[in-house]
């Protein structure tokens, strides 16, 4: 399978769907199981899975099965899981994208996305956590948005050889004291699902071209 160019602008808007903040930890270990009220939802396509509040509403699928947002029962906030191929060159032994290529891309995008809008981004220093047992950066940023309420986004995602899985979450600062220990909670029940590592099954033929679409 030859390497296939997957820009980094398409990449980052499909995640647009979807620290000094107080940290969400994306931690693995789970030692306060979630209720049994909890709801459970697995991708598909990419095999990862969660549980989630009761009260949570799940919206539709994301395009080509890709992954699915949530909504709390806070106004504003939104929680979206999403699974993508690691198909763009770069420095890895593959020669594709490191997470650190990643991480550089998504912050550049991020600020031309909201560059655009005339919002102002404000960076918290990016974090070292795992997500499903894998190596993941956590990005943290807020910002005003169009009403002048101020907004927090962290933005989780760890990259293996073949496949990618990224968290996005958003909510209003105000509601950060409320949301931040039910996410905390809602992270450690995350699984990866498929080896990120293993050939994907869904990965293009040679001579395919990529959509490269996360959503």
């Amino acid at each position: 399978m030859r390497l296939l160019r997957v820009t980094g602008r398409r990449l980052l808007l499909a995640l647009l769907l979807v620290a000094g903040f107080g940290e969400v930890t994306a931690a693995d270990e789970n030692p306060n199981p979630p209720l049994p009220s909890w709801k459970s939802y697995t991708n598909a396509r990419f095999g990862f899975s969660i549980r989630y509040p009761a009260d949570w509403r799940l919206g539709g699928p994301l395009p080509d099965g890709a992954g699915v947002t949530m909504t709390p029962p806070i106004s504003h906030s939104q929680f979206a899981l999403t699974g993508f191929l690691n198909l763009v060159e770069g420095a890895s032994q593959d020669k594709r994208q490191t997470l650190d290529e990643f991480a550089t891309t998504h912050h550049r995008i991020i600020g031309e996305y909201y560059g655009k809008k005339s919002i102002t981004v404000v960076w918290q220093a990016d974090r070292a956590v795992t997500l499903g047992g894998f190596p993941a950066t956590q990005m943290s940023f807020s910002y005003r948005d169009e009403t002048k309420r101020e907004m927090i986004e962290q933005h989780i995602f760890s990259l293996g050889r073949n496949e990618g899985r990224g968290v996005r979450i958003k909510f209003p600062a105000s509601s950060r004291a409320a949301l931040l220990p039910v996410l905390a909670e809602v992270l450690k029940t995350y699984h990866a699902g498929r080896d990120q590592n293993a050939v994907s099954p869904f990965a293009p033929k040679d001579g395919d071209r990529a959509i490269g679409t996360v959503r």
